[in-house]
């Protein structure tokens, strides 16, 4: 067990009301608040268990429906003693159950993603029978209801309908010329359960009546009239029946509740106990902390650890740090300025063995190891007491004694500022003397020091490691980061001078401090600034990483977002045509049923020869028009689509791109000739196909060689061939080229089935992000131009824009369509 001093230096109370504070009953938070740290392997890993999956729970935005429960183990007792309980505690019953049964539903519903909450599902039992029992019974100040049971309505409407009467009678006393001569107030009041009227003194034996009470002036007397008193009688007998019968129903509750008591009380302990976990979640994720290996052996190995107070300052950015001690050795001595962070390494070293120890998740990267130290022992603080007349060295010593007479291979200690005090060089001896004490009774140390003796340690002794906590010195500023294996400086001579000391005093002490430490610190100032520059280097080769796989991130998602768009759009649009095929068929049904018709009125009375060469033909173009429909549309949704793996070129790279290269843009299905590279960081294209200018994605792009783009085997021939209009003056763009892709041939269709195809159309060309659609109808008629014209101008399903083809596109023989995304 982990001694209370221990606990005390650590702070180990301030992070138990952290935890505390994520707690919602009364049990659970009084639990978190007298955590200790004194579990096992096994224990630990299997909370781990429980814990981890609820973290992740929480953290997609879930949380188990836990709220205030007050602490029921006395309610429970009084029940299975056959105590008759109140109201209040019936109801803290109600609202337990009531707990369970959401509890039992989210767990239900959460329990494939979170297998802890699959345990509690099956551990906890609603009792929806008891709970709708008490809901209709009792209220949730935990009085009954007037309906609790017949016998209750029977008694309050009989006492609410006796008081009426009293008060009614009284007023009408309180009239009278006897009574009201010697009224004091012309109000009624309650003594001792019954009505009276307050009356002044000379009253007495004038009124008729029995005076309940006198004021602490003794001037007001509070008689009950004698018309009054049978009234009250009643009133009283009312109340006593009342209270029998509301005993007899809290005595019923009662009797239920001991019926189930075994089952609420082990739901009771089974939501306590969830809300226990979730509050551990709920810290694990404030710290953003996770799991760990448990080491088999002594040792140290913390990647990226953090001081969990720290962490959840809001003010305050925590420093991640890796501390650790290689095979072999025992003691990592920190050494570095003042105020650099030298102690909160060594207390967040303590505080994680605790939180581990305690079975909670660690702020710290997930491949770190932790040992279970049977012990630790703890030496941080000025020791100094002037009561007990011991000065800053003597109580650091008698805090040092029981570490060197206990001090085994499974105990780890920290201490901070070893063996300060006294004057340096007997401190830096009596320093090096604990170290190899310790080291000899292959404990785990941590020591922070300013020695330079024991920062030699490492050099001739494998069993010590160093570690510096780091200066910046461009700015004169701690960075709060270890360093491993390297000696830390106290800067103390370069704090002086940033706080403002005389320069005088600062030059002084310089030369007082010698030519060797001189030596000694300008050899470490030159590597750490060596260190710094290389740190420098690294940041930013990390940050390029980052960005690099961030875009690539990026652009994987926009990849899988336009797949699932195409994919989501590709079934309405097919829905679209099967919803067209089955209309279709209705149309033809209908068509053999009028033409069925037709037969037996020509049995009837046939027509002349040109009458029936006129109806054939009429009914042989209504079948062409709807033939070339169904036709049409099957077409375009069995070649939808060009296939991905068939597409020419190679996926294009910013430097295969020049001017005058020649691409195939992916999303428009066109060939285009690169105008414009920009490179990094902004990666900037233009590419011109035939006089558009565009700016596509690099993604967008695949690098052709000599072959020109084909379209996939299965697409059909363009209805129009593409053509180069020639340039205009006022712009690159003066006209939309028509391409198999961007037109639709309508010609010798019915409006309806025209209609129909064209929404089909700019469906899939809306899916390619194609800009404009050509409609070609011819002229004919007008018919059939009026009618698209019509239908998109009031029908149509996104929105658009529409004009008469340019001359050179097909004049008002075409509609051009500009889709506005």
């Amino acid at each position: 067990m982990i001694n209370e001093l221990t606990l005390e230096k650590l702070q180990w109370s301030l992070l138990c009301e952290a935890l505390a504070a994520e707690a919602n009953t009364i049990e659970g938070n009084q639990s978190c608040l007298t955590l200790k740290p004194r579990f096992d392997k096994l224990d630990i890993e299997l909370r781990w268990q429980d814990v981890l999956p609820l973290r992740d729970l929480l953290r997609s935005g879930y949380r188990p429906p836990i709220g205030e429960l007050p602490e029921m183990h006395l309610t429970f007792r009084a029940v299975s003693l056959g105590q008759i309980l109140e109201g209040e505690a019936i109801w803290s019953v109600y609202t337990l159950l009531q707990m369970v049964r959401s509890v039992h539903q989210f767990a239900m519903d959460k329990q494939e993603r979170c297998k802890t909450l699959g345990k509690f599902y099956r551990l906890i039992h609603p009792l929806p029978k008891l709970a709708r029992m008490i809901e209709k019974t009792i209220s949730p100040d935990g009085d009954l209801l007037d309906d609790a049971s017949p016998e209750l309505t029977r008694i309050r409407q009989q006492k609410l309908s006796m008081r009426r009467k009293i008060e009614q009678t009284i007023k009408q006393l309180l009239t009278d010329q006897d009574v009201e001569a010697y009224v004091q107030d012309k109000i009624f009041t309650i003594r001792s359960d019954r009505y009276v009227v307050p009356m002044r003194v000379d009253g007495r034996g004038r009124v008729k009546g029995s005076i309940y009470d006198t004021s602490s002036s003794g001037q007001t007397l509070y008689m009950e009239l004698a018309e009054v008193r049978p009234m009250n009688d009643a009133l009283l007998e009312l109340e006593s029946s009342e209270k029998l019968e509301i005993l007899r129903i809290f005595k019923e509750l009662s009797a239920h509740i001991a019926t189930d008591l075994e089952v609420i009380d082990n739901n009771y302990k089974q939501l306590v106990e969830l809300d226990i976990l979730t509050a551990e979640a709920a810290l694990a994720v404030k710290l953003d902390a996770g799991s760990a290996v448990l080491r088999n052996k002594p040792g140290l190995s913390f990647i990226r650890a953090r001081h969990p107070l720290l962490e959840m300052r809001q003010d305050f950015k925590t420093i991640a740090n890796n501390v650790g001690l290689e095979e072999g050795q025992l003691s990592l001595i920190v050494s570095g300025p003042n105020a650099g962070g030298k102690t909160v390494v060594l207390k967040t070293v303590g505080l994680l063995h605790l939180m581990v120890k305690a079975r909670l998740l660690l702020p710290l990267d997930e491949k770190s190891e932790v040992y279970l130290f049977d012990n630790i022992f703890v030496e941080i603080g000025d020791a100094q007491n002037l009561s007990a007349n011991l000065s800053t060295f003597s109580g650091h010593l008698i805090g040092l004694k029981p570490v060197l007479l206990n001090a085994g291979p499974t105990d780890l200690i920290l201490l901070d500022e070893l063996a300060v005090g006294t004057e340096p060089q007997t401190g830096s001896a009596i320093g090096q003397a604990v170290l190899e004490e310790l080291a000899n009774r292959q404990s785990t140390a941590i020591v922070t020091t300013h020695y330079d003796n024991l920062k030699s340690l490492a050099i001739n002794d494998t069993r010590f490691r160093n570690g510096s906590m780091e200066f910046s010195t461009k700015n004169l500023q701690p960075t709060y980061r270890l360093v491993l294996d390297i000696p830390g400086q106290s800067y103390g001579l370069e704090v002086a001078e940033q706080i403002g000391l005389p320069r005088h005093v600062i030059e002084r002490a310089k030369d007082l401090r010698g030519r060797s430490s001189s030596n000694m610190e300008q050899i470490l100032d030159s590597w750490m600034a060596l260190r710094d520059e290389a740190q420098e280097e690294k940041t930013r080769y990390n940050q390029l990483k980052l960005d690099m796989e961030s875009q690539k991130h990026r652009w994987e998602q926009d990849r899988a977002a336009l797949a699932n768009a195409k994919q989501d759009t590709s079934a309405k649009i097919k829905a679209r045509y099967q919803d067209q095929i089955d209309r279709l068929k209705q149309e033809y049904e209908g068509m053999l049923e009028e033409l069925k018709e037709l037969l037996k009125e020509q049995k009837k009375a046939p027509s002349s020869p040109d009458q029936l060469r006129d109806l054939t033909k009429d009914w042989q173009n209504r079948l062409d028009g709807k033939n070339r429909g169904i036709q049409g549309s099957l077409e375009d949704v069995a070649h939808e689509f060009f296939s991905v793996d068939k597409l020419p070129g190679r996926p294009a790279a910013i430097g295969d791109l020049k001017e005058g290269s020649r691409v195939y843009i992916v999303s428009m299905q066109k060939a285009a000739v690169v105008s414009k590279v920009q490179g990094e960081p902004n990666i900037t294209i233009e590419v011109k196909a035939g006089l558009l200018k565009i700016k596509p994605q690099l993604a967008d792009l695949r690098i052709l060689g000599d072959e020109k783009p084909e379209l996939t085997k299965g697409k059909s021939k363009d209805r129009t061939k593409s053509t180069v209009a020639p340039t205009r003056d006022k712009g690159e763009v003066s006209f939309t080229i028509p391409t198999l892709t961007n037109s639709l041939d309508l010609r010798g269709m019915d409006a309806d089935g025209a209609i129909d195809r064209t929404w089909g159309f700019i469906d899939k060309a809306v899916l390619r992000g194609e800009s404009f659609v050509i409609l070609i109808h011819g002229h004919g008629t007008d018919t059939l131009k009026r009618a698209l014209r019509r239908a998109l101008a009031k029908d149509a399903p996104y929105a658009l824009d529409f004009r008469p083809g340019e001359p050179e596109e097909g004049g008002d023989g075409v509609t051009v369509v500009q889709l506005r995304h």
